[in-house]
């Protein structure tokens, strides 16, 4: 009985260990599958969050398109107080906004009219659209905005229907108005259904003050408003139209007006999607802020439930398989270490269990002995390195690996034979000479105290390692992309320091080298003197959260020359969505201000003497008789050089151009500054005078003008005595611009047949009716 119990004992005492070391396995098996699944879930996340990042961005920038559109059309009308029709349509159909931003459907354009201009503003919006009226006024307004102008993106029909409408009689689009009027910024509505249109897809409207430049009260200096250029939005196609709604369907999206409550829903993703599929509200990933036109949007964005949402368990599962597996190598080859006395045992009852418990192993396994020679390998090792069974047992371990590599894995191989664990990678050549990268675990067994043989686990990396390669590839390619981009982009972190920067960015700096960059703040550079200022902007980006895009200032290189640059920041966050620095864009746009410049000096001045032409004079002169409607004090002033053809005929071309220079010198130099002067062609010119104190005024400047005049032009040899024929018509109440002009020049034939060098007043209208 004695001997009986003690050989209970012994065979527990010979099992506890191995399963202690076994039941330690699955413990540390389930630790490792717990944070597999962890780990795999914060990437999960990380990875919606970046995609919210990239959704965002192409929110904001299709958001700035549309106030940059709304801004273009609100600018033409400010221009002239004369845009028809044809002008409005060819301004839509050239800027070609509504065939490439999705989500605008329509533009439009609602002047002020006051309540005691209404009639005669609609009899002469009649002569462009016949049976005009203005509906559905405003009760005990003083002034009505109704629909003048407007296009829609596919229907034709639309704007005819709401022609006339007043818009400030609907209380969301007045109460934008009025918001937009007092910023003299666009400003959008709340959410509400499209006028007279059949879907149920609610809409908003940007609506974009346009005021008359040079109007309004000195002391306020606010140009007087004409009216508003408005823009409808469709929601459904803003939120997910773009990208072919790719990004937005990666969400489940929801958009509150101001304050997230149902109250102020702006846009649902589960309205458009739900019709499709059984959806449930996913977790919440993240809620970003986005500003437009004077409203604040707040977007949450919830993980939407697919496939991926596995990948963590996957993961967790993986984790837990494999630790599994090597608690149960770990677990039998404790059990067995003790079970063998001799060496040669050892390796023969190895040799029969390797066959049945490796040969189908899903990692590749083998064993070498303490000679370095392979001793046995299953079926994934020989797959691996593309040989035969009877071809590879008997080689040494070192045969497939490269030669650079050999030291270190003879290394790795003497520390698994002292009876250490070792893990390691490395690249191999298998028989047909491909390079393959393998991660190895290297297991000693033992007999006793003497290590007879290592056992080897080795898992084809390949795929990751050339994936680790590419992400290696591709960064070194974006910097080389931003060191060859002639835009400066530079990093820096939470307090402003610099932490890199592209080499133009370097080149801007007058530095040799990023090293010399990073640690730096903008109050050590060149353009410390607006280091300030820089700060505040990216003070705000990181406090807001928010990109502040196309920035534009007037600065001095590091050669001293003033120059214009564009500057685009945007916050970094990290995985968290935590604002940890600010990254930056910018380019040196001097070259298009310039020209920007040029091309307008050349569309509205004469080349030949740098006066205003016939076109810029139309649109200054219409723009002075508004002004004279409500204040009067305007004169014209119409003249040219008298015998001009002579001039041309006798001494040439070239010398009456030399005459027609010096002759608008002379007059630019002794009128008023406040006086706009043109050459409308030839030897004509004109002459605006507003703000005139009297009656004779206009005729002192005619003076002027003459006695101007009076010395002979000297042009090289040739002394030419030149005189001028003025006419001049003051403005009455009721006049036009062209009726304006045809009196001035009407009195400009007066003084050509009252002798010439001389001026003629055009007589009071009912002189001329008489007439």
């Amino acid at each position: 009985m004695g001997s009986l119990f003690h050989q209970i004992r012994k065979a527990l005492a010979a099992r506890a260990l191995p399963a202690g070391v076994f039941a330690a396995g699955l413990v540390l098996s389930g630790y490792a599958g717990v944070a597999s699944v962890e780990h795999a879930g914060r990437a999960r996340l990380v990875e919606q969050q970046d995609a919210v990042e990239d959704y965002l961005y192409l929110l904001r920038h299709r958001l700035d398109l549309y106030v940059g559109a709304s801004r273009d059309l609100a600018a033409l009308f400010s221009a002239s107080n004369a845009i028809e029709a044809e002008e409005f349509s060819g301004f839509v159909d050239a800027s070609g906004a509504l065939d490439r931003l999705d989500g605008l459907r329509a533009f439009g354009y609602v002047p002020r009219v006051p309540a005691g201009e209404a009639a005669g503003f609609e009899a002469q919006a009649q002569r462009r659209f016949p049976g005009y009226r203005i509906v559905e006024r405003r009760s005990g307004a003083q002034d009505f905005y109704p629909l003048l102008y407007g296009r829609h993106a596919f229907d034709t029909t639309r704007m005819d229907a709401l022609r006339g409408l007043d818009f400030s009689s609907f209380p969301k689009r007045w109460t934008a108005m009025q918001e937009a009027a007092r910023l003299g910024e666009p400003v959008a509505t709340g959410r509400m259904p499209a006028m007279f249109d059949p879907r149920p897809e609610p809409v908003i409207q940007l609506l974009t003050p346009v005021r008359m430049p040079g109007s309004g009260a000195p002391a306020t200096r606010q140009p007087e408003l004409k009216g508003y250029v408005f823009t409808t939005l469709y929601l459904q196609s803003l939120f997910i139209g773009f990208d072919n709604g790719r990004m937005a369907r990666q969400f489940d999206l929801v958009a509150y007006d101001g304050a997230a409550t149902p109250g102020h829903i702006l846009f649902d993703a589960n309205d458009i999607f739900a019709a499709t599929s059984a959806l449930r509200r996913g977790p919440f990933v993240q809620q970003a802020k986005v500003r437009f036109a004077n409203r604040t949007w707040l977007i949450h964005f919830h993980a939407r439930p697919g496939p991926a949402d596995a990948l963590p368990l996957r993961a967790g599962a993986q984790a837990v398989s494999i630790g599994i597996v090597l608690s149960l190598l770990a677990a039998w080859a404790i059990a067995a270490w003790p079970r063998y006395r001799a060496r040669r045992r050892a390796m023969h009852d190895f040799s029969e269990r390797f066959a049945s418990f490796f040969e189908q192993h899903p990692f590749a396994v083998y064993a070498i002995d303490r000679q370095r020679r392979f001793r046995h390998a299953n079926h994934q090792m020989l797959k691996e390195l593309g040989v035969e069974r009877h071809a590879l047992l008997g080689t040494r371990a070192d045969t497939y690996v490269g030669i650079e590599d050999r030291v270190e894995v003879g290394r790795h191989l003497d520390e698994a034979l002292a009876g250490q664990v070792v893990a390691y990678t490395t690249r191999i050549a298998d028989a047909a000479g491909r390079m393959v990268d393998m991660s190895i675990v290297l297991i000693p067994m033992s007999t006793g105290d003497d290590v007879t043989h290592v056992l080897g686990f080795a898992e084809n990396i390949t795929g990751r390692k050339e994936a680790e390669r590419a992400l290696y590839a591709s960064r070194q390619m974006l910097q080389l992309i931003l060191d060859n981009i002639p835009q400066s982009v530079f990093w820096k972190n939470a307090a402003s320091v610099y932490e890199g920067g592209n080499r133009a960015l370097l080149a801007d700096a007058g530095l040799d080298s990023e090293a010399e960059l990073i640690g730096k703040t903008d109050f050590d550079l060149h353009w410390r003197d607006q280091a300030p200022h820089y700060h505040q902007v990216d003070a705000e980006v990181m406090r807001s959260g928010l990109a502040r895009m196309r920035m534009q200032a007037l600065d001095r290189s590091i050669d001293g020359t003033e120059r214009w640059f564009e500057t685009s920041k945007i916050p970094l966050k990290d995985g968290a969505g935590n604002v940890t620095g600010v990254l930056a864009v910018t380019e040196d746009i001097t070259a298009r201000k310039y020209m920007e410049q040029e091309l307008f000096r050349r569309a509205h001045h004469d080349a030949l003497t740098g006066l205003p032409n016939r076109g810029f004079f139309n649109g200054h002169l219409e723009q002075a008789v508004a002004r004279a409607q409500r204040h009067g004090a305007l004169a014209l002033m119409y003249f040219d050089i008298d015998r001009f053809k002579a001039i041309n005929d006798t001494h040439g071309h070239d010398v009456g151009d030399d005459v027609i220079r010096m002759f608008a010198g002379r007059v630019r130099a002794v009128v008023r500054e406040a006086d706009f002067v043109a050459r409308l062609g030839g030897d004509e010119f004109v002459l605006v005078a507003e703000g005139l104190q009297e009656a004779q005024a206009a005729t002192l400047i005619a003076h002027k003008i003459i006695a101007a005049m009076a010395p002979p032009f000297q042009l090289g040899t040739v002394t030419l005595p030149v005189t001028t024929s003025i006419g001049i018509a003051s403005f009455e109440s009721g006049m036009t611009s062209r009726t304006l002009i045809r009196a001035a020049d009407q009195a400009m034939y007066d003084a050509k047949r009252s002798g010439r060098n001389c001026f003629r007043l055009a007589p009071p209208a009912q002189d001329r009716s008489a007439a």
